[in-house]
């Protein structure tokens, strides 16, 4: 048997027939860079032959390949993630106005009970000093820092406030009245 009639005694078999029917990806898909007739408008993605697009389209620069993973089924799987970024992005909106709804009533409640408190006393231990004025300011032995305040503040009065919301000295080392204000953040 010569090549030539092996060839088509495949040729003429059934499932060789049939395979050669069902070619697969036949047509592919290109974007349009003109208007072509029977085809599409310039800038349309479209599924043209392969043969088509190799001799006839792609030569006069008609038309160019479209990138693989890229085409009209992509495009609806963008629009669907679009679709989920932006509710996403919804929910996150609303759960911020939450957030600072919560913090601007806290901060309300902080104030009015910041409002009613006139002084915090601290009880520590002085360092025996040469001159004992009864005007003089003594130095304390250790000192009274802001987490103190911000104990103090919980403990006494129930208000918990961190200790960078404190707004004083770093650490107050003498005796007497010393300021200290409360930094709320408000949005």
């Amino acid at each position: 048997m010569s090549l030539l009639t092996r060839s088509l005694f495949l040729a003429r078999s059934g499932t060789l027939v049939l395979q050669r029917g069902l070619k697969r990806n036949s047509k592919i898909p290109v974007t349009l860079l003109e208007a072509v007739p029977k085809v599409g408008p310039a800038g349309a993605v479209v599924q043209v032959n392969k043969a088509f697009m190799r001799h006839e389209l792609y030569p006069k620069r008609l038309a160019d390949y479209v990138p693989k993973y890229t085409g009209p089924l992509d495009r609806s799987r963008l629009t669907e993630q679009e679709q989920e970024s932006a509710a996403e992005t919804a929910k996150g909106q609303i759960d911020l106005q939450h957030r600072v709804h919560s913090l601007a009533l806290r901060n309300q409640e902080i104030i009015a009970k910041l409002v009613d408190i006139d002084t915090l006393v601290f009880e520590r231990n002085v360092m025996a000093s040469d001159a004992d004025a009864k005007d003089a300011t003594q130095t304390l032995y250790g000192s009274l820092t802001k987490a103190d305040v911000a104990k103090a503040l919980a403990e006494l009065h129930g208000i918990v406030v961190d200790r960078d919301a404190l707004n004083m000295e770093d650490k107050i080392k003498s005796t007497g009245y010393h300021t200290c204000s409360v930094k709320l953040i408000y949005a």
